[in-house]
């Protein structure tokens, strides 16, 4: 491990080797996360340029609902390349900025989605349905989160593999030089494609209603802001509901049992997705202390940054009994995978709706599946945990 001098703050009996990307030798997500409630509820690793990890459910609630003491500013660990428009802002310019996108996730707007989410399910499903198997990350997973944030985008079908493959080393990567290398790619894209295109001939997708929309007492985005706030949606597409899709997938094709219940009771749908979601948190996001400051004892400050793998919050059995259990009729539904605050996902209304829509169709047409015969699932923890590999079967 590279050399770090711990600052003079941090108690060294707190200092702890932890790297949130790195399972070592491990083979379970999450058993990998579930090792935190070994530590102490707050400690600092000197991994990815030094950091506070918070390992138990409360914490994260509370450090992401206080966003004066803890800001946006920094949501990964390592920090991205550049500032990302919306989610790293804070205060009335985050504010400013989420009215523009919330027209575009509302209840209404996403049922008019919901029919576009169906038939891209059922048209992936049937592409690949008599081959009686498929790799379920990159034949459906990567292709329908991001195909509807095209959609709501209005951005051009054709783009979608070069996008695609943007996210993934966006969203997915550690390493600072793909990252910067993925964005630059991004930003001509919007640059020198998107914009000038909508500048053009406006219309009514959320590109058109950010190059319209005024900010901070009038101000429109700046030609920066706008590249950003786009490379921030195209990744967005494709992080928490592709994660969250494998997830689902590989525990339903691991437990017949549950899967049957969804098959037999598709009314069991809505509860059983909290409950999976619950279980399989995916993202690991990060703060930046805002002051110095006191918090449980210990001393914070201005410019620490703090990881928050909520990873960890859903099989914190100080928060949910038996957490590693899924039972779809648990009644506590409460979680963190959507954050919590002022920055809680703002596209939470369709995620649920895209993941629901595939359970529902998915179950209609293979009901029996099962991970194939003598390969092995490859699941990877990082800014967004997930599948990059899950090769299921079925019978035609």
């Amino acid at each position: 491990m590279k050399v770090f001098e711990i600052p003079s703050h941090i108690p060294a009996d707190l200092v702890r080797d932890f790297d949130f990307a790195d399972m070592r030798d491990g083979s379970d997500v999450y058993a990998h996360f579930k090792s935190l409630h070994d530590e102490p509820d707050i400690f600092f690793t000197p991994r990815h340029g030094g950091h506070w990890v918070v390992t138990r459910y409360g914490d994260m609630e509370a450090i992401l609902m206080d966003n004066i003491a803890f800001s946006s500013r920094h949501q990964t660990v390592p920090p991205m390349p550049i500032t990302l428009t919306l989610i790293e802002w804070d205060g009335d310019l985050h504010a400013d900025a989420r009215k523009v996108l919330a027209p575009f996730f509302s209840p209404k707007s996403v049922s008019n989605l919901e029919e576009v989410a169906r038939n891209l399910t059922i048209s992936l499903i049937e592409g690949f349905y008599d081959h009686g198997e498929c790799d379920f990350v990159k034949e459906f997973a990567l292709k329908m989160p991001i195909i509807i944030v095209m959609s709501l985008m209005g951005l051009p079908d054709e783009d979608t593999p070069y996008l695609m493959q943007i996210s993934e080393d966006i969203v997915r990567s550690t390493d600072p030089e793909v990252q910067g290398a993925a964005f630059q790619r991004v930003f001509d894209y919007i640059a020198n494609d998107v914009m000038p295109k909508r500048r053009a001939a406006p219309g009514s997708d959320i590109f058109s209603a950010i190059l319209g929309a005024k900010i901070e007492n009038g101000r429109r985005f700046t030609d920066e802001e706008i590249i950003s706030f786009g490379a921030v949606l195209i990744a967005a597409g494709l992080d928490t509901v592709a994660s969250t899709l494998g997830f689902l997938t590989k525990f339903l094709a691991e437990n017949p049992a549950h899967r049957q219940t969804l098959v037999d009771d598709p009314r069991m749908i809505n509860n059983a997705l909290e409950e999976m979601m619950r279980r399989f948190h995916i993202a690991n996001i990060a703060r930046v202390v805002a002051q110095d400051m006191e918090y449980n004892g210990l001393t914070f400050k201005a410019g620490d940054r703090i990881l928050i793998p909520t990873s960890a919050a859903g099989i914190d059995e100080s928060r949910y009994p038996d957490p590693f259990r899924v039972d779809f009729e648990r009644g506590d539904k409460r979680t963190l995978v959507f954050g919590r605050g002022p920055h809680q996902c703002i596209g939470s209304f369709l995620a649920r709706t895209e993941l629901r829509v595939f359970l529902q169709e998915w179950l209609k047409r293979i009901p029996d599946f099962s991970i194939k015969p003598g390969e092995i699932p490859i699941a990877v923890p990082g800014k967004a945990n997930c599948l990059r590999y899950l090769p299921i079967v079925w019978p035609v």
